[in-house]
């Protein structure tokens, strides 16, 4: 098999994972599953963790340590694994919501003087350097994605406390991502009225943009106030 057609079967892969994966969360939790088979919610809610966990470890310069690491917390899961499933809505929400929480912390921190916000640093990789309107636009679209996850966070604490857990699951799993989606819409239609149209790159372009700062230098100066 080419090195193409490895790579278009592990994307495909990846993208059923992706697909499959809140469907799988909603029917461990929401549906008569959940009492039923607590070990395989508790396994879906654990897998995204313990891949990311297990991919930071693999990527570190101290890997041996973070393995070992890794190997003492799905130690310590295992241990407290009946506990666990019991409760492992609170660890889907956790998830959930803890991401959310971090997704903000992260956009809002680069807000701070002596920074660039992050989707500042998006527009330079896509442009170079930004005139004034544009690095007035991207610090107010930083704040916007700042607040945008913050408030899915607090969203889904209050579904989660106060609804039932079948509201609360559709909501994590399905219309979370929807909103995601929609906000990189609503943004580039914004951005088409706001900016000139040279300022103008498409979607995928942004989304790509994002994934390229997060390998910024993270305290670099802010270029505008």
């Amino acid at each position: 098999m080419s090195l193409t057609a490895v790579t278009v079967v592990r994307r495909g892969l990846i993208a059923a994972g992706v697909l499959a994966y809140p469907v799988l969360a909603h029917y461990s939790t929401a549906t008569s599953a959940a009492e039923r088979f607590p070990a395989l919610g508790l396994t879906v809610a654990l897998l995204p963790i313990l891949v990311l966990l297990a991919m930071l470890a693999w990527q570190s310069p101290r890997r041996f340590a973070m393995l070992v690491f890794g190997a003492l917390v799905c130690g310590l899961l295992w241990w407290y694994r009946d506990a666990l499933e019991r409760n492992f809505g609170w660890v889907y929400y956790l998830q959930h919501t803890g991401i959310h929480v971090l997704l903000g912390v992260a956009f809002g921190l680069t807000l701070k003087r002596g920074r660039r916000p992050l989707c500042t640093l998006c527009a330079e990789a896509l442009r170079g350097s930004l005139s004034p309107e544009v690095a007035r636009y991207t610090r107010q679209l930083t704040l916007a994605w700042t607040l945008f996850f913050f408030g899915i966070s607090l969203l889904s604490t209050l579904l989660f406390l106060f609804g039932s857990i079948a509201v609360w699951s559709v909501f994590a799993n399905f219309l979370s991502p929807l909103l995601i989606a929609l906000m990189f819409v609503v943004e580039y239609v914004v951005r088409g009225r706001k900016l000139s149209p040279l300022e103008q790159h498409s979607i995928m372009d942004t989304i790509r943009a994002f994934r390229n700062a997060a390998k910024s230098e993270p305290g670099a100066s802010v270029h505008t106030r």
